[in-house]
């Protein structure tokens, strides 16, 4: 029963217009949402939280998503990084604002794309590259990211996004 769903629901996104990029999207609205809602989530004396003194701390486990979510939706575009304050976001508010913001260029770029588009050599720096390279690994990316600041959540007693998100449709 449950390969029969999965058949129906590949079928399904391979008779849709633009099925690599649709896919896509899918999976990076739901890491997006897992950021944005962390960052709301988890309370502003934990953002220098960190599991072992040679980790990240929460916040920096954010600031860092958003400067990779710059330079990869770039990289997407065939664009350079644009300027942008992940580096410097310390504070609740500032790790909010660089998210949003860094998801925002995202989905500016992403917004418009095509399987055509991600199939489409692009040049970063004196490479070339194809866009569903950069895709397939920041979905890969994020979901690391996010997996690694989960334990930061639960030992803080917050239920992570995607697990309330999960727990509301019980």
């Amino acid at each position: 029963m449950r390969l029969t769903g999965l058949v129906f629901l590949m079928t399904g996104a391979l008779t849709a217009a633009d099925p690599i990029v649709s896919a896509f999207k899918a999976r990076y609205q739901t890491a997006k949402s897992n950021f944005v809602e962390s960052a709301d989530a988890m309370p502003a004396e934990a953002m220098e939280y960190r599991l072992t003194p040679d980790q990240r701390s929460f916040g920096d486990w954010i600031s860092h998503t958003a400067g990779m979510n710059f330079s990869t939706c770039a990289a997407m575009a065939g664009k350079t990084t644009p300027a942008n304050d992940s580096a410097k976001a310390k504070t609740k508010p500032e790790i909010q604002k660089v998210i949003q913001e860094s998801f925002t260029y995202c989905d500016s770029v992403i917004s418009g794309m095509t399987d055509t588009q991600a199939l489409t050599e692009v040049t970063i720096g004196t490479r070339k590259v194809m866009p569903v390279d950069s895709m397939i690994g920041y979905i890969a990316n994020l979901n690391a990211h996010y997996g690694n600041m989960v334990g930061y959540m639960r030992m803080k007693g917050v239920i992570p996004p995607s697990t309330a998100r999960a727990a509301k449709k019980k």
